[in-house]
């Protein structure tokens, strides 16, 4: 198989950007990226369920450290937002599964990848409060 055909596989399933990403984090190990705490909880209503609440705290562990840090505080306002977005679309059915917490912090890391960060990368979400009422 020649470099073209397989290069253009690997665009296509979204592998050759995350192997130049896990490539570039792997100098700095998990344990040295600092955790980002500074966020508020967000308090939003669930999609459909406006006399419901879900209030979540995060954290978040971001590489590399002093990078990270910065670029995570700097677009604070805009993370934010978008929280509030991804949580105000959860319906009840969604956050009352099982596996709630998990599927929400995959979830919260591909966006702020994706969307916010573009020097640096969350590592790992901690969800640090969880609370439907």
């Amino acid at each position: 198989m020649s470099l073209v055909p397989l290069y253009i596989l690997l665009l296509s399933t979204g592998l050759a950007a995350t192997s130049t990403s896990c490539a570039r984090l792997s100098s700095h190990p998990r344990e040295e990226c600092p955790l980002y705490t500074g966020l508020e909880p967000v308090r939003v209503n669930p999609a459909g369920a406006l006399n419901r609440h879900l209030r979540v705290e995060v954290a978040l562990r971001v590489c590399p450290a002093e990078t990270g840090l910065a670029e995570i505080q700097r677009k604070r306002i805009e993370l934010k937002h978008d929280l509030l977005v991804l949580l105000s679309s959860k319906t009840e059915a969604e956050l009352n599964h099982p596996l709630r917490v998990e599927n929400i912090q995959q979830e919260i890391q591909a966006m702020i990848n994706q969307k916010l960060l573009k020097k640096s990368r969350v590592v790992q979400v901690l969800i640090t409060g969880f609370e439907l009422e």
